[in-house]
């Protein structure tokens, strides 16, 4: 093509232009459903399946089919690079009291008779 005869600007403009908008492409996990897979009896979003109950998110299917909002679940698009490690034979000590600042005095070996007055030193 040959140039045109259009003016020439000045110079740079005094302030820059609007960055442009960035837009995400679609991708493959996109209005991925959830649906019950029967033979691993958990909720995945693996397939579009065609012919079973959809259900927009993991909680949806999980309460739909198992009455509870969380349960086990594959979700093709978030996948664990392994296992999580299985659970401890035992739970945890309970933690120990807080230390007090001073010691406790010992106790006295036999309680005495009766009521002292006044508190001994």
């Amino acid at each position: 093509p040959e140039p045109t005869s259009a003016p020439m600007t000045s110079g740079p403009t005094s302030s820059p232009s609007p960055a442009p908008t960035v837009s995400s492409s679609p991708t493959i996990c996109d209005g991925r459903k959830w649906y019950l897979d029967k033979t691993l009896n958990m909720c995945v979003n693996d397939i579009d399946p065609d012919d079973q109950l959809v259900f927009d998110s993991l909680t949806n299917c999980c309460y739909g089919n198992f009455g509870e909002l969380t349960c086990d679940s594959y979700d093709m698009c978030a996948p664990t690079a392994s296992p999580t490690p299985e659970p401890t034979d035992k739970p945890t000590p309970e933690p120990t009291p807080e230390p007090t600042a001073k010691p406790t005095p010992e106790p006295t070996p036999e309680p005495t008779p009766e009521p002292t007055p006044e508190p001994t030193p």
